[in-house]
This record gives structure tokens, C-alpha cells and sequence, in this order.
């Protein structure tokens, strides 16, 4: 319950946030612009964003049942598919327009007048739609329950809020810890999400990755199946917490424990290596 919570929560925070900062930065550019007649256009671009990001879900949806007879073999493949999807998003985010290149881009849209409303509307549509077809990805290969459902909203709204406060109230938020933070997070979910789908796809009815051995260890309390798990086990509520945030399996094979490692290293190294490059981040510095 809490883990899927904390997952959908995070999901939906990170990749609101991103979209949410781009229009924020652009509203503030207009206003700084005396542009009001051009707000219009970014509002626009954001209601199709986010009817666009619903279709993709419902279509999503109808592809995810189409899988049903072969569940464990499409979950693992999407499981993979999602982790990878994760680490193309962090690797974005590291090479991500700064906030004044982002300017530059509104002021150029500004200063047509004949395109520049369209322009401002097809950026904010896409920002919208990219974050919402990445969200549905994500929320499909994590978890569905109606937890992780209220987790997705409130963080969407948590990331709603904190661009209100800036565009609106003027407030001071420190986006660049928030960004730090929240994607160190999302690298652990992929890593998660990488364990798992190799998981799937060493289930007896599929049998495509080999298992070679079961389990190097197995530290989860005794439970039949029956009921709540133990507080500890990797599917109870503190175990099930660790598994959302860090990817911790109780019981793992040994390819499940070296593909999450190997996640994990190879994404630390290259986020290590390219923090010094500009990012999101440094849209903080006129955030501030």
C-alpha cells in the first residue's frame, strides 16, 4: 500500500515538475514581456497536452489487455522497455535546455508575430504530452492499484503547487535539490524496474532469461500467502517500501541482483561524470 503510494507519488512529482517549470518559465517571460495576449496559447497547448496524455492511456490500456494471456511475458518486457525509458529520461534531463536557452527559445516565439502564439502552444503541448505518455509507461510497468493511482495525483498536484507558488506568489523554491533528489529516486526506480522484468522473464511459464541460481539469499520472513505480509517481507509494509524506493528484493536470483547493481553502476557513473554539465537545475538560478 505505502510502497505503491510512494511509487506513483514520485512518478507523477518528477515528471510534473519538468513540464510544470517549462510553462512557469514562459509565463514569467510574458509577463516580463507585457505579452498577456500570448498566455492564451501556452494554456491552450497545455489542455491538448494533457487530452493527448489521457488518449495515451486509454489507448496504452487496450494494448496492456491485449497481453493478457501472456501477462508475466509482457510485464517483464515492459518492466525492461520502462527502465530503459527511465534512463534515456535522466540522460534528458542532464542535457536539458537551461533556463536560458529556454528563454531564448519564448523570446523568439515572443518576437514572431505572426507564429509566436502557435509556437508557444506547440511547446507547451509537447512538454505536457511528453511527461504524460512517460508517466503512463511508468505507472503501467510499477503498479496500477488505487494507491499508487492517489500517490500519481497528489504528486502531480505537489508538482502543480510549487509552480504556482513561483509563477504567482513569487516564492523562492530550491528546484535544484528537488531535481537532484528526485532523479537520484527515478534511477533507483529503474534499477527496480530492470530486477523486476528480468524477474518475469525467468518465470517457469517463460523460461527467455535463464535463471542460474534461484536465490543468493533470502531474508524474508515466513508468510503462506494469506493476508498482510510481514512488516519485512519485500511485499509487506516496510520491505515493500524499500522495494519502491531502492529496488530491494528479499529473495533474489542472481541475474535479478546483478542487473539492478549494473543499473545502478552504469547510471552512477554517468550522472556523476555529466553533473558538472548544465541541467534542469540551473533553471534554479532565477527561480530563487
Amino acid at each position: 500500500m505505502l510502497a505503491d503510494f510512494w511509487t506513483g507519488g514520485l512518478i507523477g512529482f518528477r515528471e510534473a515538475l519538468e513540464a510544470t517549470l517549462i510553462v512557469v518559465i514562459f509565463m514569467l517571460i510574458l509577463k516580463k514581456s507585457e505579452r498577456p495576449e500570448l498566455v492564451n496559447s501556452i494554456w491552450k497547448g497545455v489542455g491538448l497536452g494533457i487530452v493527448a496524455s489521457i488518449i495515451t492511456a486509454v489507448l496504452f490500456r487496450f494494448i496492456i489487455g491485449g497481453f493478457a494471456e501472456n501477462e508475466a511475458w509482457f510485464e517483464g518486457m515492459l518492466m525492461i522497455a520502462s527502465s530503459v525509458l527511465i534512463a534515456i529520461v535522466v540522460f534528458h534531463l542532464i542535457k536539458h535546455h537551461s533556463k536560458s536557452e529556454l528563454e531564448k527559445l519564448a523570446e523568439d516565439a515572443i518576437s514572431d508575430h505572426d507564429g509566436g502564439a502557435k509556437s508557444l502552444s506547440v511547446i507547451a503541448f509537447l512538454s505536457v504530452w511528453r511527461e504524460g505518455s512517460e508517466t503512463v509507461v511508468f505507472m503501467s510497468a510499477g503498479t496500477e492499484t488505487n494507491w499508487a493511482l492517489l500517490g500519481l495525483i497528489i504528486g502531480i498536484s505537489a508538482a502543480v503547487f510549487i509552480g504556482w507558488l513561483i509563477q504567482s506568489r513569487g516564492a523562492k523554491i530550491n528546484v535544484k535539490k528537488l531535481f537532484t533528489a528526485t532523479t537520484l529516486l527515478l534511477i533507483f526506480v529503474g534499477g527496480g524496474l530492470a530486477a523486476h522484468g528480468v524477474h518475469e522473464l525467468q518465470e517457469d511459464s517463460i523460461g527467455l532469461i535463464p535463471v542460474i541460481k534461484d536465490e543468493i539469499w533470502d531474508v524474508n520472513p515466513e508468510w503462506d500467502g494469506i493476508g498482510d505480509a510481514p512488516a519485512l517481507h519485500d511485499k509487506g509494509l516496510i520491505g515493500g517500501l524499500m522495494r519502491a524506493i531502492i529496488g530491494w528484493n528479499g529473495n533474489p536470483s542472481m541475474l535479478e541482483f546483478f542487473t539492478w547493481a549494473a543499473y545502478l553502476s552504469v547510471m552512477g557513473f554517468f550522472y556523476k561524470r555529466d553533473t558538472d554539465a548544465h541541467t534542469p537545475a540551473e533553471e534554479s538560478e532565477a527561480l530563487n
